[in-house]
């Protein structure tokens, strides 16, 4: 069985780069030829189609480029079924192009209903004495805050099916201070530290062959101050790095997430990449111009970061 981990850090290395870009579909800011061919389909079918075309037309762009895609659920999901159907076109689509997919869905429940969530996206579901994957994405986002049981399922399908998981720990909204920041009473540290101990915990059973675990985390480029100690208490994980670009994280930020060797992390740009500078009259050839210049953009300056970090 392959490890996530080593999966995630040979696409890394065979693509040059720790650039993750993010798939969040958003309608109304797609490009003029997206809505033509989504107007030409029925009526029932129209979301459907406009967020696969548009996707497809980003994966065209990047898929060379970058070793992996994030999925945001909640854009999909939106949608209604249309959006879920367009959620697992664009798995596919992902997948089939040889990149790591990544579904950004922030789930959690008790430990009965995480293992429905777990099974769903990482694992295989049973019905009718039938066994079959459901959404099989390679990872997915969980939300560690109803505690150690919550987050066992997901642990054990990533040992399981060789899977991977990034486990909220400091993330890179604002309000994040609100509650990841309180420092607890009995040990005297904010609780994100108290949640990247239990990351290394459960981590080190899913340790691949590169020294990095399956079991990793989400710190934001928002917060580079919390990130440089959170890096030093999960030295095995991953770290999935949100917030660059857009909501104002720089490459100098994102990289307080690496390792002194400048792996250990992956940065992801969603907006950023694949709605700016996007108008309704954008062509084919000029939105597929405008994503690939705009992943390079972000590849060098991560690239650029990291060297300096490194000198």
């Amino acid at each position: 069985m392959t490890n996530f981990a080593d999966s995630l850090v040979e696409q890394i290395k065979a693509k040059g780069t720790p650039c993750v870009i993010g798939l969040d579909p958003r309608i109304d800011e797609m490009p003029g030829f997206v809505l033509s061919r989504a107007m030409a389909a029925a009526p029932d079918a129209r979301r459907r189609t406009a967020i696969s075309v548009f996707h497809d037309t980003v994966l065209e762009a990047i898929s060379d480029l970058v070793p992996a895609v994030k999925l945001q659920l909640a854009f999909y999901e939106q949608y209604g079924l249309e959006g879920i159907a367009a959620f697992q076109d664009t798995v596919e689509t992902a997948r089939r192009k040889g990149l790591i997919v990544i579904a950004d869905a922030k789930r959690s429940d008790i430990a009965s209903t995480a293992a429905a969530y777990a099974n769903a996206y990482l694992g295989r579901s049973e019905a009718f004495g039938v066994s079959s994957r459901v959404f099989d994405v390679d990872c997915i986002t969980v939300n560690p805050f109803l505690g150690a049981d919550s987050l066992r399922p997901f642990v054990d399908c990533c040992k399981q099916f060789g899977k991977g998981i990034f486990v909220l720990v400091k993330t890179s909204n604002p309000g994040s201070t609100d509650f990841q920041d309180r420092v607890l009473a009995d040990t005297g540290t904010p609780l994100c530290e108290r949640v990247a101990a239990m990351v290394h915990e459960y981590g080190s059973e899913a340790v691949g062959a590169c020294g990095m675990s399956s079991i990793g985390a989400v710190v934001g480029a928002t917060f580079p101050d919390e990130a440089r100690r959170l890096r030093q208490l999960m030295p095995n994980a991953i770290i999935l790095v949100p917030g660059f670009g857009a909501q104002g994280g720089t490459a100098a930020d994102a990289v307080k997430c690496f390792k002194a060797d400048g792996f250990g992390a992956v940065v992801n740009a969603s907006r950023s990449v694949t709605y700016s500078s996007i108008s309704s009259t954008t062509s084919l050839e000029d939105f597929i111009g405008t994503v690939r210049s705009r992943t390079m953009l972000m590849i060098s300056e991560i690239r650029a970061a990291l060297a300096e970090r490194r000198d």
